[in-house]
């Protein structure tokens, strides 16, 4: 009996550690004003890490924040690396094979972000003009499905960098970022009108019920704000 009251309370000592480790959330840090380093602290702040955040207290859980490329984020959720992934993730049918998502947090669309100097870029125009998007993002899907091969980054501020350089005419992005980098220029960039629309969500590894009503809660917390 001793043995089995002894192995009792291992087993509840081992379950009260686990349940004790942070939730993990992965994401980019560079599409704010949902995700992004605060240049006068350093820390990720925005959006979606306030929601993650607020999922993971209604836990009993502390949050810790990696940074991983876009085209690594759903995978290394599918694949348990991470509880969550934000970065502006447009929910999709497709995306739902692999993991669950939140209600939506935003709704967003594609718009390009140019030099205001140029011409302002449409989707027909595009098809002559080198245009930047995230690998793996939905825009880079909504590209190539209006036959356009854009050049493919693994960050938002690569991509700047090479708009800003000469060496790309446009970043076709979520229109909250276009619009954010545009109004921050200076009047040196524009944002071009909406092309698409798109609802963004906070993914999390299939079957993780708990998380996701935590999510949800978090997100109807702030919408009735």
């Amino acid at each position: 009996m001793k043995a089995v009251i002894a192995m009792t309370t291992l087993a509840l000592g081992a379950l009260s550690i686990l349940a004790a480790e942070p939730l993990v959330l992965i994401t980019t840090t560079d599409t704010p004003p949902y995700s992004y380093r605060d240049e006068a602290t350093g820390e990720i702040v925005g959006l979606e890490i306030d929601i993650a955040r607020s999922a993971a207290a209604k836990l009993g859980r502390e949050l810790e924040i990696r940074k991983a490329k876009f085209p690594e984020l759903l995978p290394m959720v599918s694949e348990g690396a991470a509880d969550m992934a934000a970065s502006g993730i447009t929910i999709t049918e497709g995306r739902r094979q692999a993991v669950d998502f939140s209600i939506p947090y935003a709704t967003e669309g594609g718009m390009f972000l140019y030099r205001a100097e140029d011409k302002m870029p449409t989707m027909i125009l595009a098809e002559r003009l080198r245009i930047a998007t995230m690998d793996a993002s939905t825009y880079d899907f909504y590209l190539s499905s209006h036959g356009i091969d854009p050049i493919r980054y693994d960050s938002y501020a690569h991509a700047m960098d090479e708009l800003t350089a000469g060496r790309v005419d446009a970043i076709f992005y979520d229109s909250c970022t276009v619009k954010l980098k545009a109004a921050e220029s200076g009047g040196a960039l524009a944002a071009s009108r909406l092309e698409t629309r798109e609802n963004f969500g906070i993914a999390l590894r299939k079957g993780n019920e708990a998380l996701k009503a935590a999510l949800d809660e978090a997100i109807m917390a702030r919408r009735a704000k």
